[in-house]
């Protein structure tokens, strides 16, 4: 290679390597967050994730009415000792009382069966309702979480090949300057020879 061509080359990669330079830079062309990211997805808190996504309001049912047993368990303080037909009859209203309490006993045990599991169904509806929101959130979250990985490795791919390009137009450049040290050195040793 002559001096010429030499040089003409140094001065082909040092433009290659300022084209290159100025592509990776981007002075005059800055993008928004939107056009790389999309628009903005709102954050929403909990209450109005509740409200948008229609979870049925947890509605417990109303436990059962403790009046008529706690009315039918009476204790006869007031009894007299008298005759035996007082006794006898006493025994029989006492019976009766008993009757009934043990009828309201058993009534009330069985709204009591009947609101526990009305009240275990009201709260599976209502957590299966949140849980279900909440699922659905978190796939928004995962979906933009995908995006957001697609697009970040896009970047990385397009950064990684502007480096090898300014990577590869440092070493012609390196390349060249190499030569013309050689071809330098030359001329400098000729020079010595010519002055001895």
């Amino acid at each position: 290679m002559t001096p010429e061509e030499l040089e003409s080359e140094r001065l082909k990669s040092g433009e290659a390597l300022e084209r290159a330079a100025e592509s990776v830079c981007f002075p005059d062309v800055l993008r928004s967050p939107e056009t790389v990211l999309g628009p903005k997805i709102a954050a929403t808190p909990a209450e109005d994730i509740a409200k948008a996504r229609d979870i049925p309001a947890w509605n417990p049912p109303a436990p059962p009415d403790l009046k008529p047993v706690n009315e039918s368990f009476r204790t006869n303080a007031g009894r007299n000792s008298g005759s035996f037909l007082s006794l006898v009859d006493g025994r029989a209203k006492a019976r009766e009382a008993q009757e009934r309490f043990n009828s309201d006993q058993v009534r009330l045990d069985n709204a009591l069966v009947t609101w526990t599991a009305e009240h275990f169904a009201a709260t599976h509806k209502h957590y299966d309702g949140v849980i279900g929101a909440m699922q659905k959130r978190m796939d928004e979250i995962d979906l933009r979480h995908r995006e957001l990985e697609r697009e970040l490795v896009r970047h990385v791919h397009e950064m990684a090949r502007r480096i090898d390009v300014v990577l590869g137009e440092g070493e012609k450049g390196r390349v060249s300057h190499e030569a013309a040290l050689r071809a330098l050195r030359e001329k400098l040793r000729a020079l010595e020879e010519k002055l001895r």
